[in-house]
């Protein structure tokens, strides 16, 4: 695995300033080396490490001067400063956007800021430069970007985040990768980050959240079970939509039905995520079972977001679910007024008639909409002349190209 999809280079080349956002985990800082080690003149900042967190804590003018220098030597080449972790040290973004906007360096320098997630910037009232840098994120691995190291069974055990996935010693070893991350990262530094005081409470809602993946939410139900009120429950989830922990799919609202669900669905960012917060980590995965279904769903989501990303297609994510629960999974569409692209997901090899109800039944409400199922096919075929039955890679790359 040699390339990621988010190809900074062809994005910035040396023209553009950008914010870098991901979970932890996810190659954020190494993408961002490779970038920087191929533009010359650079400097680059780790405030993980205490020695240059506190120099520019305790002076953040410093960094100016550091520019100043390097420009001076530089030939007129533009500098690339990387500061990896700015959440570390919200303040110095107001020194970075006086350094963007100094006339005598001005169109000299350019910033790529990487960070875990935009929530502790803003918290803290954070300088976010007022639109001169672009706003990037970075998922896990994608099966486009594994290639030739692509496998299902594993991305749905152990999911596909860089370290427990290309993991070369053994599965139980890619286990504990995901255990301490959970542990460390999902637990404690969220916690630290959001400010949570309550430890445990946080706990039981990520375990409730996982057991929700994909399913619609009731914020009062959960409260209940874990014990705190509807708002923290709901304070809890905008946390981990602000970490890009997970992501919100809303229910689709441009429907004559009556009663159509509009709870909405999360999605949390790694399968294997999801496995070791239900503690089912250590459980086979039977391709016949209910919960085989449920990630394959998930990670096929989660492959359309990172898609839509990457490609900037701008689709907004729905789903569409009926009183008498007939349903579609996802629902795509870019503005009211263009045509919705209706998906079904379906872990089967060859699904006929009777597993598409909801696509059907959607189909007679929204006649102009495209149809397709994404499923495990080898083959794609029609099934009434409108239903597309596609494999799912085959329809990501189709639908997000």
């Amino acid at each position: 695995m040699d390339k990621r999809s988010l190809n900074l280079s062809k994005l910035l080349g040396k023209k553009h300033s950008a914010f870098l956002f991901g979970p932890r985990g996810v190659g954020k800082t190494t993408l961002a080396q490779a970038y920087v080690k191929n533009v010359t003149p650079s400097l680059t900042i780790n405030l993980l490490h205490d020695d240059q967190f506190n120099k520019y804590l305790k002076n953040p003018e410093i960094l100016r001067a550091e520019i100043k220098s390097l420009l001076m030597n530089s030939n007129g080449e533009t500098l690339t400063v990387f500061l990896d972790e700015i959440q570390k040290l919200p303040s110095m973004l107001d020194e970075v956007h006086a350094i963007i906007e100094d006339e005598e360096i001005k169109g000299k320098v350019n910033f790529l800021l990487t960070g875990s997630s935009a929530r502790k910037l803003k918290r803290d009232g954070a300088n976010l430069l007022a639109g001169r840098a672009w706003t990037l994120s970075l998922h896990p691995l994608t099966f486009l970007e594994l290639g030739d190291h692509w496998n299902l069974d594993k991305a749905l055990k152990v999911g596909t985040l860089p370290l427990p996935y290309l993991h070369q010693s053994s599965s139980q070893e890619s286990i504990r990768v995901l255990k301490s991350y959970v542990g460390t990262y999902l637990r404690e530094e969220i916690q630290l980050e959001a400010q949570i005081r309550n430890l445990q409470n946080f706990s039981r809602f990520l375990e409730m959240a996982a057991q929700m993946n994909a399913k619609p939410v009731n914020y009062s139900k959960i409260a209940k079970q874990v014990g705190v009120t509807t708002k923290t429950i709901q304070e809890y989830y905008q946390i981990l939509l602000d970490t890009l922990v997970a992501f919100r799919v809303n229910g689709w609202s441009r429907s004559v039905r009556k009663q159509i669900q509009k709870a909405p669905r999360f999605y949390f960012f790694d399968c294997g995520i999801i496995n070791v917060l239900q503690g089912e980590i250590h459980e086979e995965l039977s391709p016949s079972s209910y919960r085989f279904g449920k990630l394959f769903e998930t990670l096929v989501v989660l492959e359309m977001i990172r898609a839509n990303d990457y490609a900037e297609t701008d689709y907004k994510f729905y789903y569409w679910r009926t009183s008498t629960n007939l349903e579609v999974d996802i629902i795509l569409q870019r503005g009211a007024k263009t045509k919705p692209v209706a998906i079904e997901i379906k872990s089967s090899i060859n699904p006929d008639e009777h597993d598409l109800k909801g696509l059907l039944a959607f189909s007679e409400e929204n006649p102009e909409a495209e149809l397709f199922v994404f499923c495990l096919c080898q083959l794609e075929y029609k099934i009434q002349n409108k239903i597309t039955v596609i494999p799912w890679q085959l329809g990501i790359k189709r639908i997000f190209s």
